[in-house]
Formats: structure tokens, C-alpha cells, sequence
């Protein structure tokens, strides 16, 4: 009786560790706060990416940057973090209003519409670059255009030279980002 009980003790306890497991995934949640110059970045996008040549993989973990500069990563679900182990990191910081303040129609609503507003987005911005000005634009889901305020260099995980460690449990990262794509983390 007593080897009977031991195994469904064991049974249960290996069941409640694999319903825990995110589908096998090793996941550890990660927040933080992403500056540029200093300043909390008001809106964007913060991509955390297995580094695969350092032996992690898994998916991608996406935060959106609220408007006090805080995040919080999701890989499968709301909140539920990243990977642990090592990541590359990108950032893109936005402004918070389209450089078109019409609404833009999404492609389902008004293909042609949406197309035109991308390509007058398109024409400015590449004006503002003939003047001396480089601007790097974003469209978003809704046929918005905004203007990305972060060096380039820091919007791709492949370029930005960000590399973080996600350990077990709880990760605060905070990411401050210099004027020439450089960037300092703390924890």
C-alpha cells in the first residue's frame, strides 16, 4: 500500500510541475522601464529574442512600451515573461501621435485609402530625409504612420548590440538608451 501511495504522490507531483511548465517552456517573467536620453520612452515595441549562438531558444518575447516608459514581456500568454537565458534585444520607441492626425482606414476597410495615406507617410518622411533630417517611420495595424525616435540601430534585435540575461523568477530589466544607439541595463 505504502509503494502504491509513494507512486500516485509522484504521479501527481511530476503532473502538477508538467502543468505548470508553459508547454515545456522555461519561462521567467521580465518587466522593467526603457529610457532614451534619459527620458521614459512614452510608446513602442521591446522585442526579446533567444540568443541561439549563446544556447537559447525559444519564441520571442514582445512588451509594449505604455507611456511612463514601464513594459512587461508575453511570449504565449499576457505577462507570462521570457525564456530563460540569454536574449538579444531590440527597441522601438515611437512617438505617441501618427505623423497624420486623419484616421487611417485599415486595409479591410478601404484598401486604396489605406495605401494612399501609407504613401503620403512614405513622401514625408522621405523628404524630411532630403533635408538632412533621417526619419524612420512604422506603419501599425490600423494604417497609422509614426515616427521612430530611437537610433536605428537599436530597433532590431540582430543590430542593436542589447544582450540580456533572463534569470528563474521575477526580472526587473531597465534599458537606457544613449543618442548613438548605445544602451545601458540594470536590474
Amino acid at each position: 500500500m505504502r509503494g502504491r501511495t509513494a507512486c500516485l504522490v509522484a504521479a501527481i507531483l511530476i503532473g502538477v510541475a508538467a502543468c505548470g511548465s508553459n508547454n515545456g517552456l522555461n519561462l521567467a517573467t521580465v518587466s522593467g522601464k526603457v529610457t532614451y536620453k534619459g527620458e521614459p520612452l512614452k510608446n513602442g515595441t521591446v522585442m526579446f529574442e533567444p540568443d541561439e549562438a549563446r544556447g537559447n531558444t525559444g519564441p520571442q518575447a514582445i512588451g509594449t512600451i505604455k507611456s511612463d516608459g514601464t513594459y512587461t514581456l508575453s511570449s504565449q500568454d499576457a505577462g507570462d515573461g521570457a525564456v530563460v537565458g540569454m536574449h538579444r534585444v531590440g527597441v522601438i520607441g515611437l512617438e505617441t501621435e501618427p505623423m497624420s492626425k486623419e484616421d487611417a482606414p485599415t486595409p479591410e476597410q478601404d484598401a486604396m485609402k489605406y495605401l494612399q495615406m501609407k504613401t503620403q507617410a512614405g513622401l514625408k518622411a522621405g523628404r524630411d530625409s532630403m533635408r538632412g533630417k533621417a526619419v524612420q517611420t512604422v506603419t501599425g495595424l490600423d494604417g497609422k504612420v509614426f515616427k521612430v525616435v530611437v537610433p536605428e540601430k537599436v530597433t532590431t534585435t540582430g543590430t542593436s548590440g542589447i544582450s540580456v540575461e533572463v534569470s528563474r523568477g521575477s526580472n526587473t530589466i531597465n534599458i537606457d538608451i544613449a543618442e548613438d544607439g548605445t544602451a545601458k541595463i540594470t536590474h
